[in-house]
């Protein structure tokens, strides 16, 4: 499970943050406020998919790729770590 800093942390796409399916199954999420497109690897794509549009808590969003994907907890767990880190930095994430 996330780490307990950040396990209760409400989650959200940005307004300016834009979600489009690849033709590979991948998204796109394209920051309309910078015009800048990030493609998405297969586990940022799993998140953005379950975190929707509206927020969600970390713990929420690993549990549920945890049913997902068979792949351990902390695992999972560091990648939405990660992943939030990344893009609340960019700009296109808010956590709260």
């Amino acid at each position: 499970m996330p780490s307990r800093q950040i396990a209760h942390t409400n989650v959200a796409l940005q307004p300016h943050a834009v979600c489009r399916k690849t033709t590979s199954g991948l998204t796109m999420l394209f920051d309309r406020a910078k015009g800048v497109m990030y493609e998405l690897n297969e586990t940022a794509s799993a998140i953005v998919e379950v975190l929707g549009p509206e927020p969600m808590e970390v713990d929420a969003i690993v549990e549920a790729l945890c049913a997902q994907f068979d792949a351990p907890a902390d695992e999972i767990t560091d990648h939405v770590e990660q992943f939030i880190v990344d893009f609340v930095e960019a700009g296109m994430l808010t956590a709260d």
